[in-house]
């Protein structure tokens, strides 16, 4: 039986969701699940300040980027927002037997993150048509605190292809067992050009949590000046 449902979740296309999905009884849900089996968690483990909210649009649905830090971060998310948000997760965990009905359940999205398919592109837009929020960690891997890692370049072309704003959330302390967590939404970085909204949304980050950002470019030369260095 199990080798039948490894089968049949290997044939599923798992970045394709419709509008339909999203729900108000999901929306219930999600709502169940976060508020009432999760938030005690974080009230008692964590001092949790969140600063920010007035930057929360009230009449539209927009891509919520937030940096990554551990694996509590999508309930961090959610908390800060209020609001139902369809994540979008790396294909992988879709493949994770009990963890992909979870979160497949709770209205996520498959990302293949060597390319950025047209599905993902469709669903991404399917979510931003009803009252739910469209979440996503444009590093595409938990980073280490105090940097910013290198942005994934499809971030900035679903922003565009969705022709979304993107509101950038900066967490600070989630990598870490109780202690204070502090989460700073910033105001809306309107739709651009991709590479351009990848740098103002790290730049943001790195103004919301004081973590450091250094450029692509910055990164490849000081590879080259240590490699000149090291001859």
């Amino acid at each position: 039986m199990s080798e039948k449902n490894n089968n049949s979740n290997k044939k599923k296309n798992f970045a394709k969701v419709e509008a339909k999905t999203y729900t108000k009884m999901r929306g219930f849900l999600h709502y169940l699940i976060i508020y009432f089996i999760l938030y005690p968690f974080f009230k008692i483990f964590y001092r949790v300040e969140v600063e920010g909210r007035e930057n929360i649009p009230k009449d539209r649905s927009i891509i919520v980027a937030s940096n990554h830090l551990s694996h509590f971060d999508p309930v961090i998310v959610s908390l800060a927002m209020k609001r139902p948000v369809g994540y979008m997760a790396k294909l992988e965990l879709f493949h994770v037997p009990v963890l992909s009905q979870i979160i497949q359940t709770l209205g996520a999205i498959a990302v293949n993150r060597d390319k950025l398919e047209i599905a993902t592109i469709r669903s991404a837009k399917a979510v931003l048509t009803t009252d739910w929020l469209l979440g996503i960690f444009p590093e595409g891997t938990r980073i280490k605190s105090g940097k910013i890692g290198k942005v994934q370049k499809g971030f900035g072309y679903l922003a565009k292809s969705t022709n979304s704003d993107v509101l950038p959330m900066g967490i600070v302390g989630s990598d870490t067992f109780c202690g204070k967590l502090r989460i700073k939404i910033g105001k809306p970085i309107p739709v651009c050009d991709p590479e351009e909204m990848i740098e103002k949304w790290a730049l943001s980050i790195s103004e919301l949590t004081g973590f450091d950002y250094e450029k692509e470019e910055e990164i490849q030369k000081n590879l080259e000046s240590s490699e000149s260095q090291s001859v």
